[in-house]
């Protein structure tokens, strides 16, 4: 397990030293929050880990820009009465609603609820070479552009930090078919507090 994250870690160190970058050149911000999430695929084999940079549209507004980098290892797909397991990286646009309930319950008033539709494109190609037959197999190719879905929930532990869970699901992911994982996070926000 311990070899699992330090592979991971060491896979999206690139990638997020370019969000980083862009974090400081991004459009005008009103509050850059980052995340930091921890990914479980519907497979038990298939894990990753994503880091998002996110804002508000408009001042006020309750959607969000989002961009980020994820990165999945073991990640299955039958092909010919066999399991092949590859690894998938890609660059995450995304636009999300973000709700906060509005109640005098004490419990309630540190959650938000975020719903979430973009789309990944996929930085490596993934393909199967059969040797004997000389022939390959592409299941996803740099580029490759794919929808996905999802839902956050934010619970806020001061103004500035956030837990969160949620789910992605990619309904078609390339060759690979539905990508499905439930994910825990971390969220710190510079600028003004969480409550929207």
């Amino acid at each position: 397990m311990t070899f699992i994250k330090k592979s991971l870690l060491a896979n999206a160190v690139k990638p997020l030293q370019l969000l980083g970058l862009f974090s400081l050149i991004a459009l005008p911000s009103q509050a850059i929050e980052t995340n930091l999430s921890l990914h479980q695929g519907s497979e038990s084999n298939t894990q990753g880990i994503s880091f998002t940079i996110s804002d508000s549209i408009s001042k006020g507004s309750n959607f969000y820009w989002n961009v980020g980098y994820s990165y999945l290892d073991d990640v299955k797909i039958e092909w010919n009465q066999s399991d092949l397991f590859f690894k998938v990286d890609t660059v995450d646009a995304i636009i999300s609603y973000r709700y906060k309930p509005r109640t005098y319950n004490q419990s309630m008033k540190g959650f938000t609820f975020e719903y979430q539709i973009g789309a990944t494109i996929a930085l490596t190609e993934n393909k199967f070479i059969w040797p004997d037959l000389n022939e390959e197999k592409y299941f996803s190719e740099s580029n490759d552009i794919n929808p996905m879905l999802g839902f956050n929930v934010f619970y806020d532990m001061n103004k500035n930090t956030a837990l969160n869970v949620g789910f992605r699901y990619h309904p078609s992911f390339s060759e690979f078919e539905d990508i499905t994982t439930l994910y825990v996070g971390f969220t710190y926000k510079f600028g003004n507090q969480f409550g929207y």
